[in-house]
């Protein structure tokens, strides 16, 4: 079996098509029973072309480990992520989803029981390992979950109080659909659809609700529509956006401030996981809150890790992850849509309103900088601006902040020639100039 090193990456298995083969898939699966040492296995996957193949290559391999499977069919992440952690008897779970890539694109991702992830590097060394088939093959059956994590997203809530209200919601022709417009539904929301059609094409845009260019369309039916806001999703749907009233998309750190004030409200003196990258007025409102914050560096799988390692309520990320705790430290795309929106409810404000006092300051967003020489150009960076800063970060690459009018990070990709530039600033003019001689620096 020709194994490509390169698609066994930190947090799954991501490649092209020929790339991520059947064999592989039932590799993968197998190892997945040997490392967890699973009985049962829940088997999710996403709506790509080989999508089906490769979870039956993957059930194929499981149950002939002797494991039992749970196939719940076509599913978004943050339902393959309730199915592990929450139905009863599982051990491990493997979903087959390359996310918001393009549809050359497919991959796999594992997680042991309590949905903690798996790292696609500990299969590598697994790919040319010699399983013998054992003496009593497991068996598979088919795994109705989504009722169950619906009434999981809405318990304690009224759905009664939200009727009639709008909402713009961009599947990105994801699999967010699945869930999501049943969760509207017994909301009583009054919804406007925007390409909901799972398609693995992705013929409209990408996916990925991170990247601003990909909301304009949402963006604009919110105006045209006078929603009351509006929800963008990314490809496996365990990432959201959201956009208020005036067609203003909220940052991810934005989204987690918001969520954090909902979730502490119940929760005084919890932990809230945080990243360097994140916006002051995402760790003041925490504080304000009566959070208190505990910074880990950028990566969603070392904030799960983090969100159990401290006992933390919530946590979340630029790129829109967010995790609760009470969806086992893992994401829930509709828990947190129903969070955001009961917020919203309770503060008779529009959404615009609502988030305001989080736009302060001016954000340059992540700014990706390719670069052929990482550590000379950071170290042109420590040597012109460190020993200026009021405070210094260098958790994840290196975070100054120069008294309360502005503050930058730089660190590297892992994966790329690239550094990832973030410029904060209290007027637009500021950030905007400190953005352009960061990058004039970074480039040199």
């Amino acid at each position: 079996m020709l194994v490509p090193a390169h698609i066994f990456k930190k947090n799954d298995i991501r490649g092209l098509l020929a790339e991520v083969t059947p064999e592989i898939a039932r590799q993968t699966a197998m190892a997945t029973v040997e490392i967890t040492d699973a009985k049962r296995v829940v088997v999710g996957r996403d709506m790509r072309s080989t999508s089906p193949s490769l979870a039956k290559a993957a059930v194929e391999g499981i149950v002939a480990m002797g494991a039992n499977v749970l196939d719940i069919g076509q599913c978004t992440t943050s339902l393959f992520n309730f199915a592990v952690s929450s139905q009863p008897d599982v051990d491990a779970g493997l979903m087959v989803t390359a996310s918001h890539n393009p549809a050359e694109y497919n991959g796999i991702k594992c997680a042991w029981a309590n949905g903690l992830p798996i790292p696609g590097t500990d299969f590598l060394p697994l790919m040319t390992e010699e399983y013998t088939p054992a003496a009593q093959a497991g068996e598979a059956e088919e795994g109705k979950v989504l009722e169950a994590y619906l009434d999981f997203c809405l318990q304690g809530i009224d759905v009664k109080s939200f009727a009639g209200t709008k909402v713009v919601i961009d599947y990105g022709n994801g699999m967010g659909a699945l869930t999501v417009r049943k969760l509207a539904q017994k909301l009583g929301l009054q919804i406007i659809e925007l390409y909901s059609e799972p398609d693995a094409r992705f013929p409209n845009h990408e996916a990925n609700p991170a990247k601003e260019e990909t909301l304009t369309d949402v963006k604009a039916m919110v105006l045209r529509e006078q929603a009351d806001f509006g929800i963008a999703l990314d490809g496996d749907a365990d990432r959201v956006a959201f956009i208020d009233n005036e067609g203003v998309s909220l940052r991810g750190d934005q989204t987690l401030a918001l969520l954090a004030e909902a979730t502490l409200k119940n929760n005084p003196g919890a932990k809230v996981i945080v990243a360097p990258n994140q916006s002051w007025a995402t760790r003041e409102a925490i504080t304000a809150a009566g959070g208190e914050c505990v910074e880990v560096m950028v990566g969603r799988t070392t904030v799960i890790r983090a969100m159990y390692d401290e006992g933390a309520i919530l946590g979340g990320e630029l790129s829109s992850h967010f995790m609760f705790a009470e969806s086992h430290n893992l994401e829930a795309v509709d828990l947190a849509i129903v969070k955001i929106l009961s917020l919203w409810k309770e503060s008779g404000k529009t959404f615009a309103e609502l988030v305001r006092p989080l736009r302060a300051m001016s954000n340059s967003g992540e700014v990706n900088i390719e670069v052929h020489d990482k550590e000379s150009a950071l170290g042109r960076i420590e040597a012109m601006f460190v020993a200026n800063a009021t405070v210094v970060n260098r958790l994840d690459g290196i975070r100054c902040e120069f008294g309360r009018d502005w503050w930058f990070l730089v660190r590297a990709s892992n994966t790329e020639p690239i550094l990832r530039l973030i410029v904060e600033a209290k007027t637009e003019e500021m950030m905007m100039s400190k953005r352009d001689e960061l990058a004039a620096i970074i480039k040199a």
